[in-house]
């Protein structure tokens, strides 16, 4: 039993990783760059007063977690009751779901960074002043990563609280079954 445990949170962290690294490439290649002027200064400064870009790169990020999170919850609710009762399948869902949320959206970060990556300083002393370069990708508003291990935690809670659902129904038509036959 302990060997199909570890075994399926070794696959698990495996393909939260995978998911996440894939996520990460979709990231790099769906998020907008953000247009920077090269001043007179030598420093870039964004082209418009409030480039939309900076909101779309994570934006996109955001979305990305949540799919990944519904995702990862639904499986690791799906693995957990075919391997345990219906009641510790959702408390080991519960506590398995946040450290492979963290996995993946770690991944989905760092794969989306190093791939969208570049030395900007360098691409800035070779332009020209007036020149549009674009800003390497950055995620930043660092509490979309959050949104991973949130959503697959959201799943894990909606099952739980079917389940419980379905019980409650099936206890109060067997009590209503026993009653009337008893009667």
């Amino acid at each position: 039993m302990r060997i199909r445990v570890w075994g399926a949170l070794a696959v698990g962290a495996v393909s939260s990783i995978a998911l996440g690294a894939l996520l990460g490439l979709l990231w790099e290649r769906l998020a907008p760059r953000v247009a920077l002027v090269v001043a007179g200064d030598g420093k870039p400064y964004p082209e418009g007063y409030q480039p939309e870009e900076f909101m779309s790169d994570d934006g996109i990020a955001a979305i990305l977690c949540v799919l990944g999170g519904l995702l990862i919850g639904a499986c690791v609710a799906l693995i957990a009751r075919r391997m345990s009762s219906p009641d510790q399948a959702m408390r080991w869902s519960a506590i398995v779901v946040v450290p492979l949320g963290a996995l993946g959206t770690a991944a989905l970060w760092f794969v989306g960074t190093h791939l969208g990556s570049f030395d900007l300083n360098e691409v800035v002393l070779a332009s020209d002043v007036g020149d549009a370069v674009t800003a390497p990708l950055r995620l930043r508003m660092p509490g979309v990563l959050v949104l991973w291990p949130a959503a697959s935690a959201l799943v894990v809670f909606f099952v739980a609280v079917g389940d419980w659902l379905a019980d409650r129904s099936r206890r109060r038509q067997w009590e209503r079954g026993s009653l009337t036959s008893a009667g």
